[in-house]
């Protein structure tokens, strides 16, 4: 199969033509703290969907039932939104753990 010259250079004019848009800005990588909070607000809200459920249902456990509700599931949601978001972090490149100095030679922690 022959590759002339006019080709290549046609391929070559082809492919590194600059478009008149300007390049996409890069998004800013979402924040931990907001990801764990809105975890958190889902988690709450399954709560209280979950106690409106045993409420409807007759085994209401009143205000603390659904205090307790609300919170174990914000709890769980922030958990589970904190992994999440860690591991996407990390996918990105981003540091995870917390930043160690390291100490004097000889000196222990």
């Amino acid at each position: 199969m022959r590759f002339d010259t006019w080709t290549s250079t046609r391929l070559a004019a082809t492919v590194s033509k600059k478009t008149a848009t300007p390049p996409v800005q890069s998004r800013r990588p979402p924040s931990r703290i907001l990801t764990v909070l809105t975890g958190a607000g889902l988690g709450a809200v399954w709560g209280s969907v979950m106690w409106m459920i045993f409420e409807v249902t007759g085994q209401g456990s009143g205000a603390r039932g659904w205090i307790y509700l609300a919170l174990t599931t914000a709890m769980i949601g922030a958990g589970v939104a904190a992994f999440f978001g860690a591991t996407g972090a990390r996918r990105r490149g981003e540091r995870v753990g917390p930043r160690l100095r390291p100490g004097r030679r000889g000196r222990g922690r």
